[in-house]
């Protein structure tokens, strides 16, 4: 799996499943079968058709919300 950080891409060997549980889950959420994403790093949601999401991040990057992971996501933008 890839993970960006600061503009870099570190390569490591697992699976999305096994980096979710080393990760605080107040702070990363799933939003794709193969994308996590850091919620401090959004700065809008937009909604799409279909209940899906793009989220806009602080590093000009855009990342679409599946609809398996959208209802954690909704709970998430309510509360902010």
């Amino acid at each position: 799996m890839c993970i960006h950080v600061a503009g870099q891409t570190h390569i490591m060997r697992s699976t999305l499943k096994n980096l979710m549980a080393r990760l605080d889950p107040l702070k990363f959420k799933r939003i794709h079968r193969s994308t996590i994403v850091n919620l401090d790093r959004i700065i809008k949601a937009t909604p799409l058709q279909k209940g899906e999401f793009m989220l806009d991040l602080d590093c000009d990057e855009k990342l679409k919300v599946s609809r398996n992971y959208r209802q954690e996501i909704k709970l998430y933008l309510d509360e902010i």
